[in-house]
């Protein structure tokens, strides 16, 4: 008689498990490629936010180009009013003065002035394209505009003797801040309007 032995074939089923796996690892890479896909999507558009608010913060910055203080006559001892002469940096944008904080700090106070509260006032100095329009409640300053800031001393309690040291420091809506120190002269003479800022050489 025949030996008629059974054998069991696996081949099929290590067939049917290498698919499984390999079905299982094509979903999940097509999962991670998705995830992949949307996370720098998402870094994409925060990146480019990043650069533009990176953009603005550079060229937002206000330049004070010179600074003096104001007596009444030439017998005041104390400054009635600083001027602040500005213009944006070169390559700056377009800023809007109406939202300009300013702070004043001297040895005793810190005070903090808004447009909104009338703590200073506005004055164009030049303005070839008309950004700044005060009469329709415009204050925005770009390129080539120069705008005086004047700040009323006794309203606002801010030391106005000679040899007094003072920060202005001044914050625009978008952009840096901006600070200068200052020290008044050891003497007012006889002038009515006195240079502060920056010192003279003479």
């Amino acid at each position: 008689m025949g030996n008629n032995t059974l054998s069991k074939d696996t081949i099929a089923q290590v067939g049917i498990g290498t698919l499984i796996i390999f079905i299982a690892m094509v979903l999940v890479s097509a999962v991670a490629a998705a995830v992949l896909i949307q996370t720098s999507g998402v870094l994409q558009q925060k990146a480019q936010q990043t650069g533009m608010e990176t953009i603005t913060e550079i060229s937002g910055n206000l330049v004070v180009v010179i600074i003096t203080g104001e007596r009444t006559d030439s017998d005041d001892p104390t400054l009635n009013t600083y001027d602040l002469l500005i213009r944006v940096a070169a390559g700056a944008r377009r800023i809007d003065l109406a939202q300009l904080v300013i702070i004043v700090e001297d040895q005793n106070t810190c005070s903090f002035l808004t447009f909104d509260k009338n703590n200073f006032t506005l004055k164009e100095i030049r303005d070839e394209d008309d950004s700044f329009q005060k009469n329709n409640s415009v204050y925005v300053i770009n390129s080539g505009d120069l705008i005086s800031i004047s700040i009323n001393t006794t309203n606002e309690t801010i030391v106005s003797l000679p040899r007094s040291d003072i920060a202005f420091t001044l914050i625009p809506e978008a952009g840096n801040p901006v600070r200068v120190d200052v020290t008044t002269p050891n003497s007012f003479g006889v002038d009515e309007v006195v240079r502060i800022y920056p010192v003279s050489s003479a």
